[in-house]
């Protein structure tokens, strides 16, 4: 596949998760269901890795881009969290925490996995 085809393939999962998100009136942002369904397609071989791997390895090496209007809203929202530091910085903690517990739990269950499988 060309990168058109990729980037055609991506958007389009991302829009059919934004558009189950509406219909349903689910509290999950459609971008989420659409990377749920890409990994439902991936892990059935419905889509073959290789089919959106050169848009992939683009997107993952601009990465960077995606982070600057994030920061730019945080600049500009600075007299809002300048009086909440504290309960920022807590928050950003614990969600660190339970990130790095929750990766590291699920990517023990995947080479568990792997090597139940492997035998």
């Amino acid at each position: 596949m060309n990168i058109i085809e990729q980037i055609g393939v991506i958007i389009g999962i991302t829009y059919l998760g934004e558009i189950i998100s509406r219909a349903i009136s689910l509290p999950i942002p459609g971008p989420v269901i659409g990377m749920l369904i890409l990994f439902i397609l991936l892990y059935f071989n419905f889509i073959r890795v290789n089919s959106i791997q050169l848009f992939s390895e683009l997107l993952l090496s601009n990465l960077a881009f995606f982070f600057i209007p994030p920061g730019v809203g945080l600049i500009s929202a600075m007299d809002t969290l300048s009086g909440n530091w504290l309960k920022l910085i807590a928050v950003i903690i614990i969600t660190t925490i339970l990130t790095i517990v929750t990766t590291g739990w699920t990517v023990d269950y995947v080479i568990k996995r792997g090597e139940k499988n492997a035998r």
